[in-house]
């Protein structure tokens, strides 16, 4: 899977409300049957390596991180709504700065991006469960 692929994803999300600490994300149905999703449920190691970058990552607990996504620091609460498509994230914006989730959802330059995750990979790497 390729970081462009699942960019190309953004074009079924959008930010409905954004204030720092918490983003409310609106989702077509679409994106429910897209196969990089699938795939990331099927392969949950692909999803840190390919959003973050970082090939050396078999030691986290990348399952654990998928069906409680808290486990990452900085992320305090995730809220799914089906029916109303929708996905409430709350986050401490000391740690992720509210500017960056605004860019990774709008910019179409692949290095931003890359860029942007990378910072953010630095501020909870190490900080991650291990199998």
């Amino acid at each position: 899977m390729k970081l462009e692929h699942m960019l190309e994803l953004r074009r079924c999300i959008q930010v409905a409300h954004h204030i720092p600490g918490r983003i409310r994300l609106r989702f077509d149905t679409k994106i429910v049957n897209d196969p990089v999703l699938r795939d990331l449920k099927k392969n949950p190691e692909n999803w840190l390596t390919t959003l973050f970058g970082i090939d050396s990552w078999p030691q986290i607990d990348h399952r654990a991180i998928l069906e409680n996504p808290t486990m990452v620091p900085g992320l305090k609460h995730v809220r799914l709504n089906l029916p109303g498509r929708t996905v409430v994230v709350e986050y401490d914006a000391a740690v992720w700065q509210p500017a960056w989730l605004d860019e990774l959802m709008h910019t179409g330059d692949a290095g931003r991006v890359r860029s942007i995750l990378g910072r953010m990979a630095e501020t909870f790497v190490d900080r991650l469960p291990r199998n």
